[in-house]
């Protein structure tokens, strides 16, 4: 097991919305790539920030005379998450993505078996690309890493892919 690329960033309110480019290389052939991604927190804990966003939200996205039948904005302060997913590139070619809702995922690219989202690949030198979809961010800050793994059957890290 190598790790290719071990990155954290801190995202915050103005991110949402974008993609986060994150270039990395393979020098070798794997076996495959593990992608280990997560973000830190997954709910909003601001109750004011909360409200802000749900009654921004309703006034944005619901037409005047439905709004009354949406509720008060504590009905959907369970939904006021961060949603921050991933999709991947070998060089041109895009090999998928993982538009999961969990803030801790694991994620398998290779020629035999490939996690769901993700084409089948053999992971080869050349050029890679990590993609954040920042679709939501609901908190002051938000802690994102993404560790890039390569594996092989030359020894370590061989068990980790008979998990699958």
């Amino acid at each position: 097991m190598e790790i290719l690329l071990d990155r954290e960033l801190i995202l915050h309110l103005e991110d949402a919305k974008t993609n986060v480019e994150i270039p990395f290389t393979l020098k070798r052939n794997y076996e495959a790539l593990e992608l280990l991604c997560s973000y830190e927190p997954k709910h909003c804990d601001d109750e004011n920030l909360a409200r802000r966003l749900i009654e921004e939200a309703i006034t944005t996205f619901a037409p005047p005379p439905y709004r009354e039948k949406i509720g008060p904005w504590q009905r959907h302060r369970s939904s006021v998450v961060n949603l921050i997913t991933v999709s991947i590139d070998a060089g041109e070619t895009y090999l998928g993505c993982a538009h999961r809702h969990a803030n801790e995922q694991r994620h398998i690219i290779s020629a035999d078996f490939s996690s769901p989202g993700f084409c089948r690949c053999a992971p080869q030198p050349g050029p890679w690309r990590a993609m954040l979809n920042v679709h939501a961010v609901v908190c002051a800050e938000v802690w994102y890493r993404l560790r890039v793994l390569g594996l092989d059957d030359r020894g370590e890290g061989h068990d980790r892919l008979e998990m699958f």
